[in-house]
């Protein structure tokens, strides 16, 4: 019987080869992950929808409440300032109101002139003051009533007696007296400077009249009752 002889098979083994496949392999397919992966994503960024959950709406809801909420407050302060100011405009028509039914009040009309209290109005400035003086009619009457008036100032400076002129006072009345020429009735407004270191203590107001006959008609008061302070 014969005997049977396995065949031997020899093969050439080449490391380098292996590995040179092997890594092109390995190399290949990290080309084709790296690929994929950028593919993905571009098509991720091109194809990517934002999603709206609303909040943009949201936002400009509260933009705009706010908007008006300001406007509100806007229009809320501009009408409270026009009201001041209506309110300021009301008071100075009642007070003209008042000077003229008080200047033509009967029951203190009397014959010629009269002069009222004049006024001396304080400033934000403790030297400065603005005054206020009316001279009228006394009686109704057809005449009319020329002449001048002077006002003085009785004080002291460093416990010394002195007397101002108002027209040394007020500069704009270029020291000259101030002119009457009425019917009813005349309001002169201006304002002074007193010189530093002088404490008004009276006020002495005297009315020179031509016509329509000569008179002459003086008061006093004392600094105290004419002086006034505003808000």
């Amino acid at each position: 019987m014969a005997r049977h002889h396995p065949r031997t098979i020899i093969r050439r083994d080449h490391p380098r080869r292996a590995l040179v496949v092997r890594a092109l392999f390995i190399v290949v397919l990290a080309g084709l992950l790296v690929s994929a992966f950028l593919l993905g994503h571009r098509t991720g960024l091109i194809t990517h929808v934002p999603i709206n959950d609303g909040s943009d709406d949201f936002r400009a809801r509260v933009i705009e409440l706010e908007t008006r909420a300001e406007l509100d407050k806007r229009a809320l302060i501009t009408l409270m300032e026009s009201l001041a100011n209506s309110r300021g405009v009301v008071t100075e028509l009642e007070g003209e109101l008042a000077f003229y039914r008080e200047v033509m009040a009967p029951e203190e009309l009397a014959e010629g002139v009269r002069l009222r209290m004049p006024r001396f109005i304080a400033t934000a400035d403790p030297l400065r003051w603005r005054y206020e003086l009316v001279v009228q009619q006394g009686r109704p009457a057809e005449n009319r009533f020329i002449g001048e008036l002077r006002l003085r100032l009785q004080g002291t400076v460093l416990e010394q007696l002195e007397v101002l002129n108002l027209t040394d006072l007020d500069e704009r009345l270029a020291r000259e007296p101030l002119p009457i020429n009425f019917r009813y009735f005349q309001r002169f407004e201006g304002e002074i400077l007193l010189p530093p270191g002088f404490t008004p203590e009276r006020v002495e107001v005297d009315v020179v009249l031509r016509k329509p006959k000569q008179k002459s008609v003086s008061v006093a008061h004392d600094w105290s009752e004419v002086m006034v302070y505003t808000s």
